[in-house]
């Protein structure tokens, strides 16, 4: 957070958010990039980075901001928090691998870091600043700015070329290219024979462990606050989570309840300088998260429960620090300082405003989801495009609303942080549990006696059907609705549903066929149905497709092997590898969501036993989200504007 870099960037006033990365594959490559930049200050940014390195090697490095990021990235070596352990050694390897023939040096980090810690005592770091970065002779200084219009452009140049290809061909050329598409069209709709689909191993449902994993909570109390204890080994690492009921907050208060989880944590606090609190954070602990989670009791989206959650992670060696530098960000945090709010904003609307550029299917999704879900309203306003605009408007907009912003801050901290307000919970080994009781009764006493009420959100429902204009080439579509709302219940099968519907119907005709990147369904015991398409050069064809998806249904019909095979994959998602973390994290969620053993086993039980008739029975349960036309498109803005009879309104995201 103090790296001089960032600094002396944000005080000449360059960009909006400044990061540096590594590239270890062709060539080794430190790189130094600043987004949102006006094109003219290039040979400025270059400059200030020149000379602040120079300074840097000159004067030292903080020895306590090294030490903080040594210390974490030790943390994540020597914690392997990582289910996936067999890809990520691989990941490890291959860099190694290209370079000396040797996967395995990928994975050796003893000598390296005991390398690298020579730099807490040393100039190692500095020399390396003067010996091979700033004399570098093999640098580039490289400039993106966006052309408007320039998709246009290139479009009309692809069809022209193409209209000129079409006028060199005979006739009998044009014939051919048709026959040959349709043959590939034909091709593509072929399904593999039996004799094919038999040289792929299959296990058989029998092999499958019929009984559902469970992880069971431990309900405690210390004092009057509830305590939950996911007891499992974790190589001594201490998972904590402070969650704080939002709903005492108005839903008027929703957007600024995700700004705050944004903001609290790298502020000034009492005692700390954000700096110096962003290095306390490294040296020790693991991991320092503020965020908003839902919870929907028994996955009933009327009954939905929001928590602010405090989430931080270190070793049993330093449980001290986990209470102490919380209690100092969640108590003492300065929320008055504008310079440094405004700091904080500008790079928080950089990164809303790369991120709303590059995931539309995520942004499409959300704001879908807003048309009939509590928990959809919810996310569009904490995390959507509705929240996107309200960043943008405050930092626009930041001289006349840094005292609202203040003022807000302040109000959340006052109803969140109080003793009446808090639930606790732990995934750690019990031997490491009464240490944890100590601190967590110490850090209650520190919180405000406050009464703070909880508030049911009550939120107002449209089908807006819109069409989302950007620069990008292609679309993403989104149709869906809450099944609940039609008189449909959760049921297992639903799982092994999804499978067919993304893996067979959808992915063939969205994808193989359309040319898109993907094409899939996503069903959840939440009540949320919804077909998706992503990176999809179609839009209308894409939404007849999903149309056509009871007829698909109504003639679905497959043999054992077939049944086998998708209630194998479905079994596959649901068995994902977990770490201790996520063991706890499950755990904790299905508390909260008041989701029993038997729940979960039921569920399993009804993946198992589904047959070919259960699937087809479907037909007119995805009929009837589909009568209730809702969807949302992301999408070129040309190729929006042309089908315009298929929205309601159409929307530029950004200027």
């Amino acid at each position: 957070e103090s790296a001089p870099i960032r600094l002396a960037l944000q005080e000449a006033g360059i960009g909006m958010e400044v990061g540096a990365g590594n590239d270890q594959y062709k060539q080794n490559v430190f790189n130094i990039q600043v987004q949102n930049a006006n094109p003219d200050d290039a040979e400025k940014f270059y400059k200030i980075i020149m000379n602040t390195l120079k300074d840097v090697a000159e004067k030292g490095i903080d020895k306590d901001a090294i030490e903080g990021t040594l210390n974490r990235r030790e943390f994540h070596l020597r914690e392997g928090d990582d289910a996936q352990k067999g890809m990520t050694n691989i990941f490890n390897g291959i860099q190694a691998w290209f370079y000396s023939e040797d996967p395995f040096l990928g994975l050796e980090y003893e000598k390296t870091l005991k390398e690298v810690k020579k730099s807490m005592t040393t100039d190692l770091l500095e020399s390396i600043i003067k010996e091979q970065i700033i004399p570098n002779p093999h640098s580039l200084l490289l400039v993106m700015e966006p052309k408007p219009g320039l998709e246009k452009e290139i479009t009309v140049k692809s069809e022209t070329e193409c209209i000129e290809f079409k006028k060199s061909l005979s006739n009998n050329d044009i014939e051919e290219l048709v026959k040959e598409n349709l043959e590939l069209v034909e091709y593509q709709k072929e399904e593999d024979t039996p004799e094919a689909l038999a040289t792929i191993p299959l296990l058989d449902i029998s092999d499958i462990n019929p009984k559902a994993e469970w992880y069971p909570i431990n309900v405690d109390k210390v004092k009057k606050t509830q305590l939950l204890h996911y007891d499992t080994f974790t190589n001594n690492v201490v998972y904590a989570k402070f969650l704080f009921d939002a709903n005492v907050c108005s839903k008027e208060m929703i957007p600024y309840l995700s700004l705050f989880t944004e903001f609290i944590g790298d502020l000034n606090t009492d005692n700390y300088s954000f700096g110096d609190l962003d290095n306390a954070l490294n040296i020790h602990t693991g991991g320092f998260n503020t965020y908003l989670n839902n919870y929907l009791v028994k996955q009933n989206d009327d009954d939905m429960i929001t928590k602010f959650t405090v989430s931080i992670k270190t070793t049993n060696q330093k449980m001290d620090k986990l209470f102490e530098l919380t209690e100092e960000i969640v108590n003492k945090t300065v929320y008055s300082d504008k310079t440094r709010l405004k700091s904080l904003l500008t790079r928080h609307q950089s990164r809303l405003d790369a991120s709303i550029k590059q995931n539309g299917f995520g942004y499409a999704k959300m704001r879908a989801n807003s048309y009939y879900s509590n928990q959809g309203v919810f996310n569009e306003l904490s995390s959507g495009i509705d929240y996107y605009w309200f960043i943008t408007d405050l930092l626009e907009n930041f001289d006349d609303k840094s005292d609202e912003i203040i003022s807000n801050f302040e109000k959340i901290a006052s109803l969140l942080f109080t003793r009446n307000n808090i639930i606790a919970t732990v995934t750690c080994e019990k031997a490491d549990l009464a240490e944890f009781k100590s601190g967590l009764k110490i850090f209650i006493k520190t919180l405000e006696n406050e009464k703070s009420k909880s508030k049911k959100w009550e939120f107002d429902f449209e089908t807006k059907n819109e069409g989302l204009l950007s620069a990008s080439k292609v679309q993403y579509a989104i149709q869906g609705w809450n099944y609940k709302k039609l008189g449909y219940e959760w049921n297992g099968s639903m799982r092994v549903l999804n499978q067919v519907l993304s893996r067979d119907w959808l992915y063939n005709q969205i994808r193989v066929i359309g040319g898109a990147y993907g094409g899939f369904c996503m069903l959840s015991p939440n009540g949320s149905l919804a077909f998706g398409s992503y990176r999809d050069p179609n839009l209308k064809e894409t939404l007849d497709t999903y149309k056509n998806t009871p007829k698909f249904l109504e003639e679905f019909n497959a043999d054992k092997d077939e049944m086998t095979r998708y209630i194998i994959g479905t079994i596959s998602n649901m068995d994902s590898p977990l770490t201790p973390s996520q063991k706890g994290n499950v755990a904790v969620r299905r508390y909260f969501q008041k989701i029993t053993l038997e729940d979960v086993q039921k569920d399993r039980d009804e993946v198992l036993a589904t047959t070919p008739n259960d699937i087809r029975n479907y037909k007119q349960f995805i009929t009837d989200m589909l009568n209730q036309n809702a969807y949302c498109i992301y999408g070129n803005e040309e190729k929006l504007q042309t089908e315009k009879d298929l929205f309601k309104k159409l929307i530029k995201l950004t200027k």
